[in-house]
């Protein structure tokens, strides 16, 4: 195998390379561990060996195959990028089936300053938002509540092709209306009571019941999943964007993804815009 299928330009790794070396950190590193990676990975011995062998040309590995300080750095950097980059692509919209391919493409092709250069330009500017959406829901919090407990309207609607809002989702009616909208000195929180629904079968018009299973939002970035306690799920106001109306008051929105246990099977995830009005 010639050096330049380990290493492309400028000394760009491959997948199968960072996959050489993250067994051999497992491994311990040392020169007996070559023949452990290389059953881990599928290949011969002699493939890992010419592998670690440049790695030790690059000043990534000693001569007994342990990790050098420079190495440790290198491999964690690329490490990083390789769970941060499918986070990044899948926010922007690449489908979940591409996303292995263009990570692929990006490390094996794209130099890892430019990576980590991207990732944190969408990381400060993902941050200065969150940053101006937390400022700006506390200052409409404080200018149009007083702490205490206050009920609160609200409707989830459907969103198809990820945007557009078509009419009432089914999972409106796995809620109790109204909501309470909790407001003190810990924190701000919509706090929804789930309740039985019911809906018919499209294919014999039979009657079901069933309940809403689980709620997932994003805040700052990250997914989390609604705790449900007691029949109720709380929802930080921070995680949701507020716009003040015409007419005075506020209008409120968070993008949620639910899944329903209605009739025999489970439903599948649906997402939906919660829209609350204070």
């Amino acid at each position: 195998m010639a050096q330049g299928d380990n290493l492309k330009r400028e000394n760009l790794p491959t997948m199968q390379l960072l996959r050489y070396l993250t067994e051999l950190e497992k491994q311990g590193g040392k020169r007996g561990s070559v023949t452990a990676v290389a059953k881990a990975c599928g290949v011969h011995h002699g493939s890992v060996s010419r592998y670690l062998k440049i790695c030790c040309e690059l000043g990534h590995l000693t001569e007994d195959y342990t990790f050098t300080e420079r190495g440790k750095t290198w491999l964690a950097g690329y490490q990083r990028l390789l769970s941060e980059l499918p986070v990044f692509l899948r926010k922007a919209g690449v489908p979940e089936r591409e996303i292995p391919q263009n990570v692929k493409n990006l490390i094996e092709n794209t130099d890892y300053l430019t990576l980590t250069a991207v990732l944190r330009y969408d990381r400060n500017r993902k941050d200065d938002f969150q940053g101006k959406n937390r400022a700006a829901t506390r200052n409409i919090l404080s200018e149009v509540l007083e702490y205490g407990t206050s009920e609160v309207f609200f409707l989830l609607l459907r969103v198809e092709h990820g945007q557009d809002e078509r009419g009432i989702s089914m999972a409106n009616r796995g809620f109790r209306k109204p909501g309470l909208l909790r407001h003190n000195k810990r924190g701000s929180w919509l706090e929804l009571t789930i309740c039985e629904m019911s809906a018919h079968s499209n294919i014999d018009g039979a009657p079901m019941e069933g309940h809403l299973q689980s709620l997932k939002y994003e805040q700052g970035g990250v997914l989390h999943l609604a705790r449900i306690t007691g029949g109720r799920l709380r929802l930080p106001l921070e995680a949701c964007t507020l716009r003040r109306r015409s007419g005075g008051g506020i209008r409120g929105e968070l993008a949620v993804t639910v899944t329903c246990n209605v009739g025999r099977v489970h439903m599948p995830e649906s997402t939906a815009m919660l829209v609350f009005w204070l």
